[in-house]
Formats: structure tokens, sequence, C-alpha cells
């Protein structure tokens, strides 16, 4: 049985909160005798808030999660536009204060080990991933909902696989970015979402929350537009939740290459039948037709 939690509520942290009570306990078993936990968050443009998690959305995961374990806890990314000045603008330094154990951590800075990426001709071509993201004990995804003028989505798969991939800074004139087109677009559409799904299934996560208090519709990931949704979405199947989310979002989740291509390899369930929607039942009435990019 493939579970996803749905909660809408009246307050992003306690959203979070109460989505993860929704799941069975098994969905954390690891938990207990784990020694690092990773919070890998959504931190793509340092001044735009709807385009990156919000800070209170990692505080409602901290709350559920920081009583269960002793483990350090990692919160990080690696952001295209840097992600310790994102840190600094959204007030996650303040995390560190209110939560023993925590730790922010630049993935751009981070060790890597080897991944790949699958190439138009379908071989594939060595990648660097966090080291962290490929080897904390538990993995928790904590993503934002919006559209994305490139690959149509970005929700729990897009965020982990997309965002784990360690790539050597460029120099512009506004500063440094960590800039991965020319590791994910550079051979075409359906190379990219390949190379998301490759990723995606080598170093998946163990938990996939996505907090959709506030999502982007039309030009995302970072220049699109506010839907109050005010709900949460969590599950230990990434696949399902994003599902759900396209869904939620009017989007046929068989239009999603990186979904698709990750279902029909078995890598999670894409088949909304089969999947049991914990918390609120009655979905359509939460459906908004989101504008595309």
């Amino acid at each position: 049985m493939v579970f996803v939690a749905l909660h809408k509520g009246i307050q992003r942290r306690t959203n979070i909160v109460q989505v993860l009570r929704l799941l069975p306990p098994e969905s954390w078993q690891n938990l207990e005798q784990a020694k690092t936990v990773l919070i890998k968050i959504n931190l793509v443009h340092h001044l735009f808030q709807l385009a990156s998690t919000h800070v209170d959305a990692v505080r409602g995961v901290l709350d559920f999660f920081r009583p269960k374990t002793q483990a350090k806890i990692f919160i990080g990314d690696a952001s295209y536009h840097g992600t310790k000045a994102a840190f600094r603008h959204f007030g996650y330094e303040r995390l560190l204060e209110e939560y023993p154990g925590v730790v922010l951590v630049d993935l751009n800075d981070d060790e890597t080990v080897e991944g790949w990426g699958i190439k138009q001709d379908g071989t594939r071509t060595p990648l660097r991933i966090s080291k962290i993201a490929a080897e904390a004990d538990v993995r928790l995804n904590l993503a934002v909902m919006k559209t994305h003028r490139d690959t149509g989505v970005s929700l729990g798969m897009k965020n982990w696989a997309a965002g784990i991939i360690i790539v050597p800074p460029s120099h512009t004139a506004s500063g440094r970015k960590w800039a991965r087109v020319d590791y994910l677009h550079h051979q075409g559409s359906q190379a990219r979402d390949a190379t998301l799904a490759e990723i995606f299934h080598t170093f998946s996560p163990s938990l996939t929350i996505i907090d959709a208090w506030d999502a982007m519709e039309g030009d995302g990931p970072t220049r699109g537009t506010l839907v109050e949704t005010r709900f949460a979405l969590a599950g230990v199947d990434t696949i399902a939740v994003d599902t759900i989310g396209c869904r939620l979002m009017n989007i046929h989740p068989g239009d999603i290459g990186h979904l698709a291509i990750a279902a029909q390899a078995g890598y999670g369930e894409g088949d909304q039948k089969q999947i049991t929607i914990l918390g609120t039942q009655d979905i359509s009435s939460l459906i908004y037709p989101f504008a595309h990019p």
C-alpha cells in the first residue's frame, strides 16, 4: 500500500507537523538509529521567497523530528545564486539558536561522490553528487510546489535530484553562480529527464514533504506568481507524492517527463488509483488549474 498524506490547515508550520502526523510511524523507521539527518530544502533564489523553502516549513519539520532523534540534522541546498546568501536573507541562521544539533550546510561546498547522468544516445556520463545527500542516514526532502519552464513542475523529485548535483561555480557580472544547465539541459529534454530519474533512483530520499502553503504558477521556478493553496503533502514514495501534487495542480503526471520515466521504471507509484490519501479524502475541492510557464 502506498500512502500520501494531505493536510490543509490554517498555518504553514503546523500544516507540516499535521501532515507528518498522518503518516504511519514506519515512514521514519530508521530515525532512531540515525547519526545524521539531511533536510534538503529548495533555495533556488536567494531573494524571492516564493521560489524558495520558507524557514517556517523547516521549523515544522524540526518540531516533528527533533524530539524523535539525537542525530545531527543538516539543513542544506546547493543554490544557484548562493546558499549562504539565502540562509542569511531568509532567516535560517536563527534555527541554530532555536533547535539543538542543527547545522546549516551549503552543499555547493560539500564533498562529492560519483553519480551518473544520461546522454541523448542513452550512454552514461559522470556527475558529482553531494556526499551528505548520498550518505546521510535519513534524507528528508522538503520541496515547494511550483510550475517550471523546463521540467513542467518542480515538486519532490525535481527538488531532490537536481539539487544534489554539485557543479563548480561560474563567474558572472552579478557574482558567482552554480548553474547546472550544461550538466542537465545540453543533451535535450529527454536526456535531462532520464538524468533526473537516474539520480533520484540511485540517491533516493527517505521521505518527501511538499510545503504548498504558498505555491507558484506561471513562469516558474523563479518568476512565477502566487497561488494560495494552503496545504501540505508527505510520503515515503516521492513519485506518489508528486503524482498527487500534479493532480492538485490540474496537471497530468504523465505529461511530466521525469515523473513518467521514473514511474515506468518502477521507481515509485505513478498510478493515482494505487495511492491511498491520508487526511483530506476529497481532493477535488483543492484542485486549482495552475497556469503553465
